[in-house]
């Protein structure tokens, strides 16, 4: 009987460690010019992971041609349903030529792994979520009743910006300042209207992450969990320069809890 429950421990230890889904999440790639994307990142094998997640600023003009979204699609596999892209200020050119490789819109829903992966374009409306934009979101937030976890997709930290405890941080954080500019975080309503119903879902349901992808120059990794239970997550990269990260979100399969951790951008 010893034995036995010695035996069940280690099967119930492993088979737990091994029950995972990992999400990788990269934001701000580019370099300052087109040739190309941060050379670690270039070389990494994605599909090591169950998702990827993109958090904007892929590349210096990332829908300007064929040439340079093909690239895009090489790294990255854009296409795929598991990548998830929250447009930037640097990815907004031609949004036809971007939707012709991604096969989405810019703002879309993806679920997996009992979570529902909310993607928002924050360049759309200056930092707003307003008109089929809200709507969208809210039709969403309507049916997850069944869900676990929440994980919401930017690129601007919009969640910065109104609230009063970090709201100061911002500039030191963001590499879009606060401000009126077309890459600025800008006035919105996330605190009116995107927040509560995420309180909502979190006090209802389960865990809710908001991560955004426009980091890199000032500050390379960011995390902050409000007194409601959301947790803030930024990760970005400043291209070929030292302690670059990503954001590595884990989902335990045996009870859906997402844990995260920034790791060493040479672990990818």
């Amino acid at each position: 009987m010893r034995f036995f429950s010695s035996f069940l421990l280690v099967f119930l230890t492993f088979g737990c460690e091994s029950s995972k889904s990992t999400y990788a999440v990269l934001g701000h790639t580019r370099l300052s010019d087109n040739s190309g994307i941060d050379s670690t990142v270039a070389k990494a094998c994605f599909s090591n992971y169950d998702m990827l997640l993109l958090g904007g600023d892929m590349a210096n003009l990332s829908s300007y041609n064929d040439s340079i979204m093909h690239y895009l699609n090489d790294v990255f596999d854009i296409s795929n349903s598991k990548t998830l892209w929250a447009l930037g200020n640097h990815d907004y050119t031609d949004l036809e030529l971007l939707n012709r490789y991604t096969k989405k819109e810019t703002f879309y829903t993806y679920c997996q792994d009992k979570t529902v992966f909310i993607v928002l374009d924050t360049q759309r409306d200056s930092s707003k979520i307003i008109g089929e934009q809200l709507d969208f979101f809210n039709s969403i937030m309507d049916t997850v009743s069944d869900s676990k976890n929440i994980v919401l997709l930017t690129h601007k930290l919009i969640w910065m910006r109104g609230n009063v405890n970090i709201e100061s941080q911002a500039n030191s954080i963001s590499n879009g300042e606060l401000g009126n500019c077309s890459y600025c975080i800008q006035a919105n309503n996330f605190y009116s209207e995107i927040y509560p119903r995420l309180v909502d879902f979190r006090n209802e349901n389960g865990q809710v992450y908001c991560v955004a992808g426009d980091v890199g120059f000032n500050s390379k990794k960011y995390e902050y969990k409000t007194e409601e239970g959301i947790q803030f997550l930024a990760t970005g990269i400043k291209a070929n320069s030292k302690a670059n990260c990503f954001l590595l979100l884990s989902n335990d399969l045996s009870c859906y809890e997402i844990s995260f951790e920034f790791l060493d951008l040479e672990k990818l």
